[in-house]
C-alpha cells in the first residue's frame, strides 16, 4: 500500500486548514478548502463525512509527478506550518518533492506506519497532534532510545526512525525570551499546562537545563503525578509536582515558588477546543477568570513570561489574547510560531542527509532562513 491507497480507503485524508498543503486537491477541492475556511468549524465537521462523498475533491494522479513526499500525521485539522515551510523548501530548491500533511486516526497508527514503510516514495514525516505518542510502539527504533514522544519519522535504509526536536525547538525559543528579560532557566520555577508527549519532553529539557521546580498541571490529574514522579526519580531531587487544572490558580500565585514562566503544551486553545484558555479552572466563566489570574500574576511576578504553543487559525491564541487584555507588555509573551520553526530546521536536515540523492544539500543558516521568512 501508499499513501494514494491510504487516501483511497479513506484512512488519512490531506488536511484542510494548513497553507500551501493543496497539492492533492482538485479545483474542486481548492473550492470546497476555501467554503470550509468560511465556515466556523466547518473543517471539523468535512472529516467525519464518509470517503465516498469527497472522492471529487483530489487529483491523487499528481503523485506521480513527484519522486518523494514527507507526510506529517496529524489526529485533527489545524493551521500547522509544516507544510508552507517545507513546501517553500522544496520549491525555492526545484525540488520534486512535497510535504503533505494528512488526517487520520491515531487508534490506526500501525496500519499507516505499515503502509508508509512500505511506499517507495515515502520518506519520512512529522508526527503531530495525536501520533507523537501513538507512533513509538510501531517504529523500528526511536534516537534517543528513551524518548516518550517523537515528532519527526525518518525513513532510513527501510526503517522508520523516531526522534525527537520539539523540545529544543521550545527550549531555543524560551531561552531566547527569558534572555530578553534578563533571566535564565537555571533555579527558576516553571508552570507547564498539559503531561502529554510534549510536555514529557520539555520538562527533562528543563530538568537538563537546571530548572529549581517543575509544576505540572493536566485536567487528569494522575497523569500529572505520574510525570511529576518519573522526574523526582530520573534526577534524583525534588523537582516536579503534579496537580489538576483546578490547582492553577494556585501554582501561578505561589508567592514562595513564583514561576518564571507558564507554558500551555496541552491543546487548549486549539481549533479543537476554541474556548478554553491554560489558566482555566474547572467550573468557573472561562475568560473573565483567566484574566483576573493574569492581572492577580503580574501584581506578584511582573516579568512572568506566558508562552502557547497552540496555532490556532485565528492566528493569536486565546491564552495570550486574554494576556494581551490584561495589559501584559508583548515582551512577557511568546507564541507557538518560534518552536515550530526552529524544531523544522533539524528535522528537515534529518531526512535531508537519509536521502542525499532526492535533495539538493543546504546549510542550517539556509532552511532556517526560509522556514523564518514563510512562517511569518
Amino acid at each position: 500500500m501508499t499513501l494514494r491507497t491510504l487516501i483511497e480507503q479513506g484512512i488519512v485524508f490531506p488536511a484542510m486548514l494548513p497553507e500551501a498543503n493543496d497539492f492533492l486537491l482538485s479545483e474542486a477541492g481548492k473550492r470546497k478548502r476555501k467554503e470550509l475556511l468560511s465556515q466556523k468549524n466547518g473543517v471539523e465537521g468535512f472529516h467525519r463525512q464518509p470517503p465516498e462523498t469527497k472522492k471529487g475533491l483530489l487529483d491523487l494522479d499528481s503523485l506521480d509527478t513527484l519522486v518523494g513526499y514527507t507526510v506529517p500525521l496529524i489526529a485533527h485539522d489545524y493551521s500547522a506550518k509544516t507544510p508552507i515551510m517545507w513546501n517553500s523548501l522544496y520549491n525555492q530548491k526545484q525540488m520534486p518533492l512535497q510535504n503533505i500533511m494528512v488526517v487520520g486516526d491515531p487508534k490506526q497508527a500501525k496500519q499507516i506506519l505499515q503502509e508508509l514503510k512500505g511506499d517507495p516514495k515515502y520518506l519520512g514525516g512529522g508526527a503531530g497532534v495525536g501520533f507523537k505518542e501513538a507512533a513509538i510502539p510501531y517504529l523500528d527504533l526511536i534516537s534517543p532510545s528513551d524518548l516518550k514522544a517523537v515528532n519527526i519519522i525518518v525513513k532510513e535504509n527501510g526503517q522508520l526512525v523516531g526522534h525527537n526536536t520539539d523540545s529544543e525547538g521550545l527550549m531555543r525559543s524560551l531561552e531566547e525570551k527569558l534572555e530578553m528579560v534578563d533571566k535564565k532557566t537555571e533555579g527558576e520555577t516553571f508552570v507547564l499546562i498539559g503531561a502529554g508527549g510534549v510536555a514529557q519532553q520539555f520538562a527533562r529539557t528543563l530538568a537538563e537545563r537546571e530548572a529549581g521546580y517543575i509544576v505540572i498541571v493536566n485536567r487528569t490529574f494522575s497523569k500529572a503525578v505520574a510525570l511529576a514522579d518519573q522526574l523526582n526519580r530520573q534526577y534524583g531531587r525534588d523537582l516536579a509536582i503534579g496537580v489538576g487544572e483546578n490547582m492553577t490558580r494556585g501554582v501561578l500565585l505561589n508567592s514562595e515558588r513564583p514561576p518564571a514562566a507558564i507554558i500551555n503544551l496541552s491543546d487548549k486553545g486549539s481549533d479543537a477546543y476554541p474556548k478554553t484558555t491554560m489558566f482555566y479552572s474547572a467550573g468557573e466563566p472561562n475568560e473573565h477568570v483567566s484574566r483576573e489570574m493574569v492581572t492577580q500574576a503580574k501584581k506578584l511576578r511582573p516579568d512572568l513570561i506566558y508562552a502557547d504553543i497552540v496555532l490556532p487559525k485565528s492566528g493569536r491564541p486565546i491564552s495570550l489574547r486574554v494576556v494581551d487584555a490584561a495589559g501584559i507588555n508583548p515582551e512577557y509573551t511568546l507564541d507557538g510560531k518560534p518552536m515550530v520553526i526552529y524544531q523544522a530546521v533539524p528535522a528537515y536536515k534529518m531526512i535531508e542527509i537519509a536521502h542525499p540523492e532526492l535533495h539538493k544539500e543546504t546549510t542550517e543558516e539556509e532552511v532556517l532562513e526560509i522556514f523564518r521568512r514563510t512562517a511569518a
